[in-house]
C-alpha cells in the first residue's frame, strides 16, 4: 500500500492544531472517515477534507505535505508509525512524543519535542526555541528519545531537559542546557552566552573552542576518559557528521555551581 498523504490545498486562515493527525490514530479509517475528522482552529473547527488533499492508504507512513508553519503540535503524543513532514511546521511539533519517528523536511518552530517521551525527531532545517525542553508549565523536558537538527537551534535548547539525547548541528541561540537535570546534549556550530545556566545533570558537548563558561563552573581540565571517547562514538554512531569530534580533546567543566554542580561540559580545544 502506498503512504496515506495528506496534502495541503491552502494557507489556513488561522493556526491549527494538528494533534490528531498521526499515523496510531488514523490507521484503519476510510477516506469518508478521514475526510471528516475535526481539526481546532482559534475560534471554529475545520474538516479535514477541507483543508487536505488525500490520497494513499497506509496511515503507518503518514505524509503531510505542504506545510507552511500554520500547522501545531504536528505529531503530538504519537506513538508509532512514521510521520514525515514536507514543509515547515509550527510550534510544539513532536510534543509528548512517545514513539515512532517523525522527520521534517524543513524547518520547526518553538518548542520542537517539548516532554518527550521515546521515539526519534529529525529536522532538516532550523528549530526554534526551546527545543527538547519542557512544555509551558511543566518542570521536566524530554524524558528520552533523540531530536536531531541538521540546522540550528534557537534560545533555550535543552532547557530542564531530564534525559534523552539532543544534537544540532548547526549553531545554538542562548542559555543552551539551562536548567538542565540530565541527558546529553551535543551542539557541532557556536553556542551563545550562559551555556548550562543552572545545570544540575547531564552533559553538554560543545564544538565551539571560543565558548566560555560561566564562573560559576570549575576547570577540571583536559583528562583523556575512556568514557569520553565511548560518549563521541555513541554520537558518531547516531550521526556521522560528529566524526570531528573523535579527533578532538576536550576541556571539562562542572558545575553549574548556583544548582547542585554535577553537571558536566564538554568543551573542544583550540588547536595549538
Amino acid at each position: 500500500m502506498a503512504a496515506l498523504r495528506l496534502k495541503l490545498r491552502a494557507k489556513p486562515p488561522c493556526l491549527i492544531d494538528a494533534s490528531p493527525l498521526v499515523p496510531d490514530a488514523l490507521a484503519g479509517k476510510s477516506r469518508a472517515e478521514l475526510d471528516r475528522i475535526q481539526l481546532q482552529g482559534w475560534n471554529q473547527t475545520f474538516a479535514l477534507g477541507d483543508l487536505f488533499r488525500v490520497s494513499g492508504e497506509d496511515a503507518r507512513e503518514l505524509v503531510l505535505d505542504g506545510l507552511d508553519g500554520s500547522l501545531v503540535r504536528v505529531g503530538a503524543s504519537m506513538q508509532s508509525g512514521t510521520l514525515t513532514i514536507v514543509g515547515h511546521t509550527g510550534d510544539y511539533a513532536g510534543e509528548s512524543l512517545r514513539g515512532g519517528t517523525l522527520t521534517v523536511r524543513g524547518h520547526a518552530g518553538d518548542y520542537l519535542g517539548a516532554g518527550m517521551r521515546a521515539g526519534s525527531i529529525t529536522v532538516s532545517g532550523d528549530a526554534g526555541a526551546f527545543a527538547g525542553s519542557a512544555r509551558a508549565g511543566h518542570t521536566k523536558g524530554m524524558t528520552g528519545g533523540t531530536i536531531l537538527v541538521h540546522g540550528n537551534a534557537g534560545d533555550r535548547a535543552g532547557d530542564r531537559m531530564r534525559r534523552g539525547l539532543l544534537m544540532i548541528e548547526g549553531n545554538a541561540g542562548l542559555y543552551c542546557a539551562s536548567r538542565m537535570l540530565a541527558g546529553t546534549i551535543a551542539v557541532l556550530g557556536q553556542v551563545g552566552t550562559h551555556a548550562g545556566y543552572l545545570m544540575r545533570r547531564g552533559t553538554l558537548i560543545l564544538n565551539d573552542a571560543t565558548s566560555q563558561p560561566l564562573p560559576t563552573f570549575n576547570l577540571n581540565g583536559q583528562p583523556e576518559l575512556l568514557a569520553i571517547r565511548l560518549l563521541v562514538a555513541w554520537l558518531v554512531r547516531r550521526n556521522p557528521a560528529f566524526r570531528p569530534l573523535t579527533q578532538a580533546r576536550f576541556t571539562r567543566w562542572l558545575g553549574d555551581l548556583g544548582a547542585e554542580g554535577k553537571g558536566e561540559m564538554l568543551i573542544v580545544s583550540p588547536t595549538l
